[in-house]
């Protein structure tokens, strides 16, 4: 709403203020200017004052004792004051002064104030005396006594009364003057401002009843509003939007903050026609939204602005609840199945109710709209059929005339139908009515499905002279009941057991699965409670899973057990899911289960196959190393005998390979006795391969001790074993032949931990891999011994042993570090996969 600030002054409704009306004291720091002129005064000995024109005195400095303890204490004396502030210093043209004698006998002259053309005030100096007069004391003492002065007092302060000279006064007079023009214009601008914000409150006042009335418009027709300016980046919404909502006034606003509230099965459609404005189509539709628990519904409509380049800079839309019309629609439906009976009972009352008729009728037209149901009347005798603007809709034509003949409808019937439909309307003619449905083609091509109602009027001959009925568009809902009747044939062909229960676990659906799966027909079992199916060590699962899925949860393919009828236990796997009602609410939970039974017992002997197939292959290949071993050891016989130093070191290849071969025979052994499948304690398989190895090598390591530190538990499988057991084999054997030779209290010391950094470097390609899926491990193997020589390199080592060992940590992706601080130490770091 514009405010037209001129049409208020000139209907005088709020005046604003005008300098007819103006105070001096409005416009004008009264206080502040005489703290200025008593100042003055005290350095001048000028007395100032300021008076408007009815007599007030709004500012007075330097008066003498004389006025301010007699003239202006006394009412007569007083009066002659006022007489003289208001009549004898009348007549001063702007710009100039008076000098005059007041009526209590002593000089004083004014200059006016005018603000706006207007003469608001006077500024007055006096109260003094020239001093080449004489002054007539007997005057003053004859003044004193008769108004009962104290009269020695009284000439004391006739005493204290200025004597200036005529050039003192002249000045005094020039001053004022220019002061009364400061003040003039002072005020002026003072007054310019007042002005300024007279109109301003006359505005934010006129506003403010503005929005009031907006508001009140707003919530008497349950209508909300908002504006949104992206640059500023502001959403503001009014009082009654933030109702609608049931959202607090102080909330911060988003987009978030209205979707929230927006029921979940609109928030698809809601978001799709959002995102679609934002593209410039037009925006209004119908959705639900939850408040306080209550489903409401709301019509939304809004406009978007867009820039030169079609950038979005701001919108505004409207909010309104029509909750009430919704279900004012629903009646109206409700009404409308008992509307036949009414127009038939109320047909001989026509022409005396035809006002209240057409008011019904225009209701009846927006009741059509809304439940998408045309009517018509046929006049038999003049072939003349009356068409609603709904039924024109239903057929795909815009309503242009109101009388039409039988064959403009019969030739939208689909021409399939059309025999069937001819001779049922033919048929009825000699009977009451028809209710049919059948298909019509509308005039864009589409195929549709209407339900048609029709009715004969006979006249008192019970000839029949009206037809008429109704036509409602089933489309949709037939497409529905087709999907119903698929789901439902879905439903009783599932070999799965399809079972719908309520939040108290009692069984409401049963279909044909269900029967075979557990034994039970549907009439046996419907209204008995889930837990006859439940073992007794199982009772209470299925109340439990109905709790969960309360909690907004699903239970996917949980596998259990369930008594058949008559006792037998079978494998199941079940999934339980929520059913909720059209309002959205919780009010049964499905369950649908199937017989795995014979899976699982697949599966049992599967696994004890399997187990002893690996038992099988473990023990033929401990055997067959066992074999490698035993046949290496008898070619070592051969050389033990003979002193050729080449042939002890054949006779130490073969230690050493007999050594190998046992590493990898231990691991087989571990897997055989332990789980029985491809991953083996490596700790404990650790602790007895060193045992061996000291075994081997106890001659000449008497005094050498070990130390293991390792982490409980750690498996690994057949890929990480093996090539870990033959370096520690390496190792720890390499030690034990060269480290402590000519040496007592040898020390050999064996770490494996988990590390926490999963980054390890691989030298041969010279770049860091990272692991986001696996575990870091280090393994270090030191002694106390002789050390390696500084020239020896661990890449050039002629030793088959180490060569080994490089090509297995390779094997691994993991690097090996020498250090020769005290003793050797070698460092392999190094990471597994996480395993399934």
């Amino acid at each position: 709403m514009t405010i037209d600030l001129e049409q208020l002054k000139a209907t005088n409704l709020n005046p604003v203020l005008s300098a007819a009306s103006l105070e001096l004291a409005d416009i004008l720091d009264v206080p502040a200017l005489k703290s200025l002129m008593n100042d003055l005064s005290q350095l001048t000995y000028i007395t100032i004052s300021i008076i408007d024109l009815k007599g007030n005195v709004l500012m007075s400095v330097g008066w003498p004792d004389i006025c301010t303890r007699f003239h202006r204490a006394h009412p007569e004396t007083c009066k002659h004051c006022i007489e003289s502030d208001t009549q004898l210093s009348l007549g001063v043209a702007p710009g100039e002064f008076k000098l005059y004698k007041c009526k209590n006998n002593m000089w004083n002259f004014v200059t006016g104030l005018i603000v706006e053309g207007q003469h608001i005030a006077n500024i007055f100096s006096g109260h003094f005396f020239f001093e080449d007069e004489t002054l007539d004391y007997e005057l003053f003492r004859s003044q004193a006594r008769k108004y009962g002065f104290n009269e020695e007092e009284y000439i004391k302060a006739l005493e204290k009364v200025p004597r200036l000279s005529r050039e003192t006064v002249n000045k005094n007079m020039s001053f004022l003057m220019k002061l009364a023009n400061m003040i003039s214009q002072l005020s002026h601008s003072n007054f310019k401002l007042s002005q300024a914000l007279e109109e301003r409150d006359i505005l934010v006042d006129e506003l403010k009843k503005n929005k009031e009335d907006l508001d009140h418009a707003q919530a008497v027709g349950n209508l909300g509003s908002w504006r949104l300016d992206v640059r500023k980046k502001e959403l503001t919404w009014s009082d009654e939007n933030y109702r609608i909502f049931g959202i607090p006034k102080d909330t911060h606003l988003t987009y978030e903050t209205f979707f929230s509230k927006v029921h979940p099965d609109d928030r698809k459609y809601v978001k799709k026609e959002w995102i679609a404005q934002l593209k410039g189509e037009p925006y209004s539709i119908e959705h639900r939204i939850i408040v306080d628990g209550k489903v409401k519904w709301i019509r939304k409509k809004a406009y978007f602005e867009f820039d030169k380049n079609g950038e979005i800079i701001g919108g505004f839309g409207i909010t309104q609840d029509i909750t009430k019309r919704k279900k004012a629609e629903q009646d109206l439906k409700r009404a409308h199945d008992s509307l036949e009976a009414k127009v038939k009972e109320r047909t001989d009352e026509l022409e005396k109710a035809y006002e209240s008729l057409m008011e019904e009728k225009r209701r009846l037209s927006e009741a059509q709209k809304i439940a998408h149901i045309g009517n018509w009347d046929w006049n038999l005798a003049t072939n003349e059929m009356y068409w609603s603007d709904e039924m024109c809709r239903i057929f795909g034509c815009v309503p242009q005339k109101v009388v039409h003949k039988y064959s403009e409808l019969f030739n939208f019937i689909h021409p399939e139908d059309q025999s069937y439909v001819h001779n049922t309307v033919k048929s009825t003619l000699h009977r009451k009515f028809f209710s049919i449905d059948h298909r019509i083609v509308s005039s864009d091509g589409t195929d549709r499905v209407v339900h048609s109602h029709g009715e004969v009027v006979f006249d008192e001959n019970k000839k029949p002279i009206l037809l008429r009925g109704t036509i409602q568009d089933i489309t949709d809902s037939k497409k529905t009941e087709e999907k119903i009747r698929t789901l439902a044939d879905v439903v009783e062909s599932s070999n799965d057991a399809i079972i719908t229960e309520t939040l108290d676990g009692i069984i409401a659906s049963w279909n044909k699965a269900a029967e075979q799966i557990y034994g039970y027909s549907a009439e046996e079992i419907l209204g008995k409670n889930i837990s006859i199916l439940e073992p007794e060590n199982l009772k209470g699962e299925i109340k439990k899973f109905i709790e969960i899925v309360k909690q907004g949860e699903k239970i996917q393919r949980y596998k259990t057990l369930r008594l058949k009828k008559g006792g037998r236990l079978i494998n199941v796997s079940i999934t339980y899911s929520p059913v909720f009602d059209a309002s959205g609410k919780l009010k049964a939970v499905s369950a649908i289960s199937r017989d795995i039974t014979e899976q699982v017992n697949a599966e049992k002997l599967l696994a004890k196959a399997e187990d002893a197939r690996k038992k099988e292959i473990h023990h033929r290949i401990k055997n067959n190393l066992q074999v490698i071993s035993s046949l290496l050891d008898l070619q070592a016989e051969k050389f033990r005998n003979r002193e050729r130093a080449e042939n002890e070191e054949v006779l130490n290849a073969f230690i050493e390979s007999q050594d190998r071969v046992m590493s990898i025979a231990l691991i087989h052994e571990e897997l055989h006795e332990g789980r029985g499948n491809d991953i083996l304690n490596f700790s404990s398989y650790i602790k007895r391969l060193v045992e061996n190895l000291f075994h081997t090598y106890k001659l000449g390591n008497v005094n050498t001790s070990l130390n293991i530190e390792l982490e409980e538990n750690i498996f690994f499988d057949m890929d990480i074993a093996v090539p870990l057991g033959i370096i520690i084999n390496e190792l720890v054997s390499n030690s034990l032949k060269y480290a402590f030779l000519g040496r007592d209290n040898g020390k050999i010391q064996i770490k494996l931990h988990k590390k926490c950094s999963i980054k390890h470097v691989n030298n041969e390609q010279g770049n860091t891999k990272e692991s986001y899926n696996g575990t870091d491990f280090v393994l270090t193997v030191s002694d106390n011994g002789i050390g390696v020589p500084d020239e020896f390199n661990l890449e050039d080592s002629n030793s088959l042993g180490l060569q080994l060992v490089e090509t297995l940590v390779d094997q691994l992706e993991g690097e090996i570090e020498l250090k020769r601080d005290s003793g050797t130490e070698f460092c392999i770091r190094f990471a597994v996969p996480v395993q399934n």
